[in-house]
């Protein structure tokens, strides 16, 4: 119970201030315990910020695993999976802009407030949410359904498309526009925007 009220007060705390300005101290006093409490179950405040991630994150990798290892075409699996990253981009953006603000776009080398091995765990987990997409894409060029690409490249612009229409307010967070602005992205990703 604790432990639950200490993550879900980091969670505002860390949307509404970022990683560097939020304080274990506000967090607490959020949370409404001690700080006795919050050491007991947290090292510090980026093993809580990495644990508030992990955990938000768990159900929505396991939801893409899930999709990945489906009997249904790669076409498919693709339009389900960004649906997928929507829903979760969606119901998690504030948190997610703060992680991206502190990984500096995952990968350019820039001043954070996270060491280089803070960052690389980051890393490691963004990889692999980048690789189911990887290896529904490589299973559509494997049936013929997607023409040969860069799978590595192809997936890291599709992941960009969906934040970015996250980010700058394209899709809402009714189901409807979810479910539009999945098969808008599916649609211009797999089929281009030129009339053949």
């Amino acid at each position: 119970m604790k432990r639950r009220q200490i993550l879900d007060a980091a969670y505002t705390v860390f949307s509404r201030k970022g990683y560097h300005r939020a304080t274990v101290d506000e967090i607490i006093a959020l949370a409404d315990t001690g700080k006795g409490t919050v050491y007991n179950y947290f090292v510090n405040k980026e093993q809580l910020f990495y644990t508030l991630i992990k955990e938000r994150s768990a159900g929505f990798e396991a939801e893409l695993d899930t999709i990945a290892a489906l009997a249904e075409p790669a076409l498919d699996k693709t339009k389900r999976a960004i649906r997928v990253f929507l829903e979760f981009y969606v119901q998690n953006a504030d948190l997610w802009r703060v992680l991206m603000h502190e990984m500096r776009g995952l990968g350019r080398e820039e001043p954070s407030s996270f060491t280089e091995a803070e960052r690389e765990k980051y890393r490691e987990r963004f990889v692999h949410t980048i690789g189911i997409l990887q290896r529904i894409l490589q299973e559509g060029i494997d049936q013929g359904t997607i023409r040969h690409c860069d799978v590595h490249k192809a997936a890291h612009g599709l992941f960009s498309v969906i934040v970015m229409m996250v980010f700058q307010g394209f899709v809402g967070g009714e189901q409807d526009s979810i479910d539009s602005t999945a098969n808008s992205i599916a649609d211009i990703f797999m089929y281009g925007i030129v009339n053949r």
